[in-house]
C-alpha cells in the first residue's frame, strides 16, 4: 500500500473500474433472491443539489448492503423530463415562452435540453460512487416510457377508471394548466378584507366581506346560515349587488357566522367552497375568468380583457365611486397556489381526463396497511392525505411537452378512438388513427390536445422498471419492488399515486417497504432547492475539496423523514475518517508482510486482547447489519465510529504495537504475534467491508492494495456482509476483564501527559491495585508494551483501579 491516499485520483480510477468490470450489474439470470429499488427519478429542471446527494446516498448505501448480503440487486436509475418543470427550465433556457413556438419545435427544444442535463446528472451521480446499473436507466420522455404510460391510461380508460368530462378543476393562469390537487401548497399572502354593501330590493342595506371583489360579475347567490337569526328575514328575497345584478338569498350550514359579517356571496367560482355550493343548489355557473387569468362576460367594458389582478384593482375604485365599499382592512390570509410557480390556483370548468379517486379512498387506505413504512410515523401522513382528498385525480394538462394522450374524437358521435396497444407510442397531433369508425373520414376526428400530468407517468415507476407489456416483461421478477426511497414532502404525489396506478393496474402494493428522507436546510433553516438556488456550495465542490467518501459519510448522518441543516463541518469529519482508515489499515497490514490467512489463529488460542478486539467486533457487525437492515444509516455510522475510532485505533492498535513490533520481547513472542496478526487480519478485513457501503472508494482501494490476494471475489462491493459468531464460551469475561487493562492504561497517558513524558517513553516499574489481579495479570505483556513499563506489580483491592509509578 502507498503510504498517502489521494481520492481525487483514486475515485475516478475505482469508478472506472467498477463500470468496465460490471460489478453492478444486475443479473435477469441469477437465481439469488432479488432486491429492487424503486429509484426516484430527479426531476430535470436545473443542477443537482446537496439536498439530494444526501437522500440519494442513503439508498445508494442500501444498495451496497443489500448486495453484500448476497442478494441480485436492481438498481436503476431515471430521469423526470417531461413534465412542467422541463417546460418552464426551457423557457428560461432560450428565453421564450412554450406558446411562442410551434409545439415540435418547442419539443424538440426540450429533448435537446434534457439530454444534456441527463448526462450532466449522470456523471456528477458516478463522482458520487453510485452502484447504479446504468443499463437499466430510464427517462419519463423516452419512447418506451411514453408507450408504458399510454398503455397505463388505454386500459383504465378500457376499465371505466379514466373518464373525460367538462368538471371544473384547479387551474394554474400563469402556467396555462390544470393540476391536481397534490399540486397545490398553501402560502401566506398579503390581502384586503373588502366589507362591500348590498341591498334587498326592498332597499334593505347588508354587509358581505371579501377577499375577492373582482368575482362580483360571478355572484350567483348570498348565503346565510339556517341558524342566523340575524338574517333569517332576509331568506327567500333577492339581493342587489353593487353591479345592479339580482341574486337570491338562500341557507347553507356551510356558512360560518363568525366569519366577515355572518352573509357570503356564492361566485363561480372563488374557491372551493363556491364549487360545492353550485353543486349544491343547482346554481347556474358563470364563468369570468379566461385560462390566461383575464376577465370575461363581466358586462362591464372596464372591466373584460383585465389580468385578475388590475381587474380588482379597478373593481375597488369602481365600488367607491358607486359608495358601496364600506371599508378595506389589510389581512395575511392562506392562498392556494400552484406549488410550481406560486401563482393563486383558480377554479374553472374545462375538459379534462380525471381518474376516480375519491370513491376507492378505502382501498388506498388498505393497501398502505400492506406497506412496511419507515418511519412509521410518516404513514400517518398518507392516511391524512387520503382521507381528507376532496377531488378526483386531474391527469390531463394544457401544456406543450409531455406524453399525448393516446385519443382521437369524433365529431360525429362524439365517440373515441384509440390506438391498439401494439401501436404505442402515439401523437395524436401528428398521426391519424390507423382505423377510422364507419362513416368518418379524416376530417371527421380530432385529436386530444392534452398531454398527461406527469405524476401519471411517474407513478409507474415499479412498470416502467419492469418494461410492462413489453415483450421482455420482467414483471414477475421484480413486481412488487423491494424498496421505495422517497422524500417526505411527496408522499401526497409520489407516493399515493403509484399506489393508486398499482391497486387499479394489478391489485395489490408497488413495493414492500417505503423509506422517507429528510430534507436539507439552508442557513435560514428553508429547503434547498433548485429553485431557490439557496445552496452556499455545490456538490463538485464538495466532491473536490473533501472527497466522494467524506461526503458520503455526511448523508449518513441523517436520521430518517427528519430535516437536517447543512454543516460543512461534517464532511470535513468524513476527510479525517476516510485518512485514518487508510492510515490505520496502512500501519496495520505492514506488519503483516510474512502472514497468510491460511495461518489465521484459533480464536480460542489468542491472547486475551486479541480475543477482546473480536468479541468488540462481532458485536458492532451485528449492531450495524441490523440498523441498515432497518433504514437506521445514523446508528450503524456511530456504531462503527465508537469501535474504530475507540476500541481499535485508541486502543488495540496501540496495545499490539510491540507485540508485533518487538515479538522477541515476550515468551513464546511468535506465536503472540501470530496472535496480534490474526486478529489485525480479521480486523482490518471486516472493517473495510463494515464501512465499504458507507466509504466504498477507500475500502476498495484498501482491498484491491491487499485483500484481494487471498479472495475470490474482483471487489469488496462483491463480498459478503460481515457475519461474526464467536463461542460464547471463549474467555465470557474477556469485556468486562478488559475494563481494568483500559483503566490502567488511561492512568498511565494521564500520567506521562501530566509530567510532560512522550507516551513511548519508559518506565521503571508500576505498582498496580485492582479488583482482581488475575483477571488483569491475563494481559500483563500488553501492559508492559503498552505502557512501556520494565516491571508491574498487581495487588489485589477493590474499587477503581489505582496506579503508583516509579521512573
Amino acid at each position: 500500500m502507498s503510504q498517502k491516499y489521494i481520492p481525487q485520483e483514486a475515485e475516478a480510477l475505482l469508478q472506472k473500474f467498477w463500470e468496465e468490470e460490471k460489478i453492478y450489474a444486475y443479473d435477469p439470470k441469477s437465481d439469488k433472491e432479488i432486491f429492487s429499488i424503486d429509484t426516484p427519478p430527479p426531476t430535470v429542471s436545473g443542477s443537482i443539489h446537496i439536498g439530494h446527494i444526501f437522500s440519494y446516498t442513503q439508498t445508494e448505501v442500501t444498495a451496497r448492503f443489500q448486495r453484500m448480503l448476497g442478494k441480485n440487486v436492481f438498481y436503476p436509475f431515471g430521469f423526470d423530463d417531461n413534465g412542467l418543470p422541463t417546460e418552464r427550465l426551457v423557457e428560461k433556457r432560450i428565453g421564450k415562452k412554450a406558446s411562442e413556438l410551434e409545439r415540435k419545435d418547442f419539443a424538440d427544444q426540450c429533448l435537446t435540453v434534457t439530454a444534456e442535463y441527463r448526462e450532466a446528472y449522470k456523471i456528477l451521480w458516478q463522482s458520487m460512487g453510485m452502484s447504479v446499473d446504468w443499463s437499466l436507466a430510464y427517462s419519463t420522455v423516452s419512447e418506451e416510457t411514453q408507450r408504458i404510460s399510454q398503455l397505463s391510461f388505454l386500459r383504465l380508460l378500457k376499465d371505466k377508471e379514466v373518464e373525460q368530462k367538462n368538471a371544473a378543476a384547479l387551474f394554474c393562469p400563469e402556467c396555462q394548466t390544470s393540476v391536481a390537487q397534490a399540486e397545490v401548497d398553501d402560502a401566506e399572502k398579503d390581502s384586503f378584507f373588502h366589507d362591500i354593501r348590498f341591498t334587498t330590493e326592498t332597499n334593505e342595506d347588508f354587509i358581505i366581506a371579501t377577499t375577492r371583489p373582482e368575482m362580483l360579475p360571478a355572484c350567483l347567490c348570498v348565503f346565510v346560515h339556517p341558524n342566523d337569526e340575524r338574517f333569517a328575514h332576509l331568506v327567500g328575497k333577492n339581493a342587489v349587488t353593487p353591479l345592479g345584478t339580482s341574486v337570491p338569498i338562500l341557507t347553507d350550514d356551510l356558512v360560518d357566522p363568525e366569519k366577515g359579517s355572518g352573509l357570503v356571496m356564492c361566485c363561480s367560482y372563488g374557491d372551493e367552497t363556491d364549487l360545492l355550493w353550485v353543486k349544491k343548489h343547482d346554481l347556474t355557473e358563470k364563468i369570468i375568468l379566461t385560462k390566461t387569468g383575464h376577465m370575461k362576460n363581466t358586462g362591464r367594458d372596464d372591466l373584460d380583457g383585465l389580468y385578475l389582478k388590475k381587474a380588482r384593482k379597478v373593481i375597488v375604485e369602481i365600488l367607491k365611486d358607486h359608495g358601496s365599499l364600506v371599508e378595506s382592512k389589510p389581512i395575511k390570509h392562506a392562498v392556494k397556489v400552484h406549488e410550481r410557480c406560486g401563482t393563486p390556483m383558480e377554479i374553472l370548468p374545462i375538459p379534462q381526463w380525471f381518474i376516480g379517486i375519491l370513491e376507492r379512498k378505502q382501498e388506498f387506505l388498505d393497501i398502505a396497511d400492506e406497506v412496511n413504512w419507515y418511519p412509521e410515523y410518516m404513514k400517518s401522513r398518507y392516511v391524512q392525505w387520503v382521507e381528507n382528498l376532496k377531488w378526483d385525480w386531474a391527469i390531463s394538462r394544457q401544456r406543450f411537452f409531455g406524453v399525448s394522450i393516446p385519443v382521437w374524437h369524433s365529431k360525429i358521435t362524439g365517440e373515441y378512438i384509440l390506438p391498439e396497444e401494439s401501436d404505442l407510442p402515439v401523437d395524436p397531433l401528428k398521426q391519424a388513427p390507423k382505423n377510422l369508425p364507419e362513416g368518418h373520414t379524416l376530417e371527421d376526428i380530432y385529436p386530444d390536445p392534452d398531454v398527461l400530468d406527469t405524476w401519471a407517468t411517474s407513478s409507474l415507476t415499479p412498470e416502467i422498471n419492469a418494461k410492462w407489456g413489453a415483450e421482455d416483461d420482467r414483471s414477475d421478477k421484480i413486481l412488487p419492488m423491494s424498496m421505495r426511497p422517497q422524500a417526505h414532502d411527496i408522499i401526497r404525489t409520489w407516493a399515493f399515486y403509484t399506489i393508486v396506478k398499482s391497486k387499479l393496474h394489478h391489485g395489490r402494493k408497488p413495493w414492500n417497504d417505503i423509506v422517507i428522507s429528510g430534507h436539507v436546510l439552508a442557513g435560514k433553516k428553508e429547503k434547498i432547492s433548485k429553485s431557490k438556488g439557496n445552496a452556499k456550495t455545490t456538490p463538485e465542490e464538495l466532491i473536490n475539496k473533501y472527497s466522494a467518501d467524506a461526503v458520503r459519510y455526511w448523508a449518513m448522518g441523517g436520521t430518517l423523514g427528519k430535516d437536517i441543516v447543512f454543516d460543512e463541518q461534517e464532511i470535513a469529519k468524513g476527510k479525517k475518517l476516510v485518512n485514518k482508515v487508510w492510515n490505520a489499515s496502512n500501519f496495520a497490514l505492514q506488519n503483516l508482510e510474512e502472514f497468510h490467512p491460511e495461518n489465521l489463529m484459533e480464536l480460542s488460542q489468542r491472547e486475551p486482547s486479541d480475543i477482546w478486539v473480536m468479541k468488540r467486533l462481532e458485536k458492532t457487525a451485528t449492531k450495524m447489519k441490523q440498523h441498515l437492515s432497518d433504514f437506521q444509516f445514523h446508528h450503524a455510522r456511530q456504531v462503527f465510529e465508537d469501535f474504530f475510532w475507540t476500541d481499535f485505533c485508541d486502543n488495540y492498535l496501540e496495545i499490539v504495537k510491540t507485540r508485533m513490533y518487538q515479538p522477541e520481547a515476550f515468551e513464546n513472542g511468535a506465536q503472540k504475534k501470530l496472535s496480534a496478526q490474526s486478529s489485525v487480519y480479521e480486523c482490518i478485513f471486516t472493517i473495510i467491508k463494515l464501512l465499504a457501503p458507507f466509504m466504498p472508494h477507500v475500502t476498495e482501494q484498501v482491498y484491491q492494495s491487499y485483500f484481494k490476494q487471498f479472495e475470490s471475489e474482483k471487489s469488496i462491493h462483491l463480498c459478503l456482509y460481515p457475519v461474526l459468531s464467536f463461542d460464547k464460551n471463549i474467555l465470557p469475561e474477556v469485556e468486562s476483564d478488559m475494563e481494568m487493562f483500559l483503566e490502567l492504561i488511561n492512568l498511565v497517558r494521564k500520567y506521562k501527559t501530566e509530567n510532560q513524558l512522550k507516551l513511548s517513553e519508559e518506565l521503571k516499574s508500576l505498582q498496580v491495585t485492582a479488583p482482581s489481579v488475575e483477571k488483569l495479570s491475563a494481559f500483563m505483556d500488553d501492559i508492559k508494551g503498552v505502557t512501556k513499563a520494565k516491571a508491574c506489580d498487581i495487588l489485589q483491592k477493590d474499587g477503581d483501579v489505582e496506579l503508583k509509578v516509579e521512573r
